[in-house]
């Protein structure tokens, strides 16, 4: 489970995920009152999904990150600061297999399967530089962050809830 300020994802043992709410970021490019499956990830099986205040993302199984809604300060990835209503895959990274991720307002972070840390968004919370950087200075492509490594684990096992 996942939420955001006005939309929630969630996703099941099969690796289906399900968005609803408002705003662009629930993967429907329109509004969803009850949970409906994403329609651009049918068919994918997602293993991880973030949300935050107006962005969303998921991670397939095979390491593919997707992001989609607001995108103030290039956050998702997609090298403009265009919204996407509906997931689209970042590109740019042959080879490199997301294994987790953390989502931000202005920024993001994924860790590769070697534990190499990954930052877009607001240079200035990437940790990129020894000086300040201007809170409008942004990265518009994944990035890695030479200070940062991290151990990655595998996905927790889902937990099943009784009705």
């Amino acid at each position: 489970m996942a939420a955001g300020n006005r939309h929630a994802l969630a996703l099941t043992e099969g690796g289906e995920l399900y968005g609803w709410g408002f705003g662009g970021a629930n993967g429907h490019g329109h509004e969803a009152r009850t949970p409906q499956l994403v329609a651009a990830l049918i068919g994918v099986r997602v293993k991880l999904a973030s949300a935050q205040h107006d962005s969303s993302c998921a991670v397939t199984e095979i390491g593919e990150l997707f992001t989609w809604g607001g995108n103030g300060l290039y956050n998702l990835g997609h090298g403009t600061d265009t919204p996407h209503v509906t997931p689209k895959r970042v590109v740019g990274q042959t080879g490199v297999r997301v294994a987790a991720v953390a989502l931000g307002w202005t920024n993001m972070l994924a860790a590769d399967e070697n534990g190499v840390v990954w930052g877009l968004g607001s240079r200035c919370v990437l940790g990129l530089d020894d000086e300040p950087a201007d809170v409008d200075e942004v990265v518009e492509h994944p990035t890695p962050i030479p200070a940062l490594r991290v151990r990655v684990r595998k996905s927790p096992p889902v937990v099943r809830l009784r009705r």
